[in-house]
């Protein structure tokens, strides 16, 4: 029964994981050189748009995890789900810079409803299987990735230059019906006692406590890191010669290897440890990063990509499962949503600063460079990460469905 259970949370999470963060935030770096065409953007434009998703996003996912802590978590599941397809179903009728940026500050604001509760109601319900059930949650951003490069080049031919604004009415069809299944296939874990209440409890319990604070630094560092690739790289392949069928493929691939790149990471690390996993992940990421700026070529761009699709939902889902592991189990959607306002905060900087560099040293790889210091000063962090974390609670125990 527990493993049906497990089953069907997972499946469920992956598939609104999908819509919000897959369509919502992933899919945008496939689609930004096509708006940018039919728009007029520069790319310091594109990545403002990419930015504003990262600013709805940080200005609610503190206040999410609160609410959610309090009052469950599956109710801000489905409103977030919603909200994400108002806004891409909104995207599917911009005509300028200002109107696209409203849409894409909605979607921010959806995903943070969605993403941090998403993550507190699996580990609320299977704490000693919070990696596994982290990394096949959130493998839906990989397979959103996948989805939209496979279909980016169909709808390109089908509709020229409007394929980019079906494609986003598609996805917010797809958002209500993955609203619909959160509604009836989702259920609250039971309340642990403990009291949330107090500013001075939260104060000392999360927001101060040194590990909780060390793992903020480091997501927030991956946040500004992982979105260059996903908003620049597409159109780094097409600036490299290759045609949008072949940037497709390479982009499908690194999609493809992130829907089994939380699973696996998530298990690797429910056995050998979230530190020694986390940095392992950022080792490989660091290398596929700096792969395509030393040989853009066909073949290392799939190399390349390979790589970073078997890395960075590792790497993303490995932070929030360490978050959760240094406080009481009471206080994780409390924990995740703060060290989720710093990778938030990192997300703000990653587009919009990347887009400045290709703007003022006039290519992409510069962006990439970028990346890379990012990952390697996470790398040097997750190093100080103390030995003694992923406490045991006692009183936590798998529950029964």
């Amino acid at each position: 029964m527990l493993k049906k259970k497990m089953f069907l949370f997972g499946i469920v999470s992956m598939f609104i994981t999908i819509c919000t963060s897959g369509f919502a935030r992933m899919t945008y770096g496939i689609l930004m050189p096509f708006m940018m065409d039919s728009l007029v953007l520069t790319y310091k434009q594109a990545g403002m748009l990419g930015t504003s998703t990262a600013v709805g996003y940080m200005g609610m996912v503190l206040f999410v995890g609160v609410m959610a802590a309090r009052w469950g978590s599956k109710r801000l599941i489905v409103i977030g789900t919603y909200l994400v397809a108002a806004g891409l179903m909104y995207l599917y009728s911009v005509d300028d810079f200002f109107s696209a940026l409203f849409g894409m500050v909605i979607l921010g604001i959806g995903t943070a409803f969605t993403y941090t509760p998403i993550i507190n109601l699996l580990v609320g319900w299977f704490p000693d299987r919070r990696g596994l059930m982290i990394g096949f949650a959130i493998s839906g951003m990989g397979l959103g990735t996948l989805i939209s490069s496979m279909l980016v080049p169909l709808f390109t031919s089908w509709f020229d230059e409007d394929g980019w604004r079906f494609l986003w009415l598609i996805f917010g069809i797809m958002s209500i019906v993955a609203g619909i299944i959160g509604q009836r296939g989702l259920k609250d874990p039971p309340v642990l006692k403990k009291d949330i209440n107090g500013k001075g409890s939260l104060l000392k319990e999360v927001y101060l406590q040194k590990d909780v604070l060390l793992i903020g630094i480091i997501y927030g560092l991956l946040g500004f890191a992982y979105l260059i690739p996903q908003s620049f790289l597409f159109s780094y392949i097409l600036e490299s010669g290759l045609s949008r069928n072949a940037a497709g493929q390479i982009m499908g691939l690194g999609g493809l290897m992130s829907i089994v790149s939380g699973p696996f990471w998530g298990a690797v690390s429910d056995k050998m440890g979230r530190k020694m996993a986390l940095a392992i992940t950022l080792v490989i990421a660091g290398i596929s990063i700096l792969i395509p700026v030393l040989m853009p070529a066909a073949f290392w761009f799939y190399v390349s990509q390979f790589l970073w699709g078997l890395t960075y939902v590792g790497m993303l889902s490995l932070s929030q499962a360490l978050s959760t592991e240094q406080i009481h189990q009471a206080y994780a959607p409390v924990a995740l949503g703060y060290v989720t306002v710093f990778f938030a905060g990192g997300q703000i900087l990653g587009p919009g600063l990347g887009g400045m560099m290709i703007d003022r040293f006039g290519s992409i790889p510069a962006a990439l460079w970028l990346c890379f210091g990012l990952l390697a000063s996470a790398l040097l962090l997750c190093t100080q990460i103390n030995k003694g974390a992923a406490r045991k609670w006692p009183e936590v125990k798998e529950h029964s469905l």
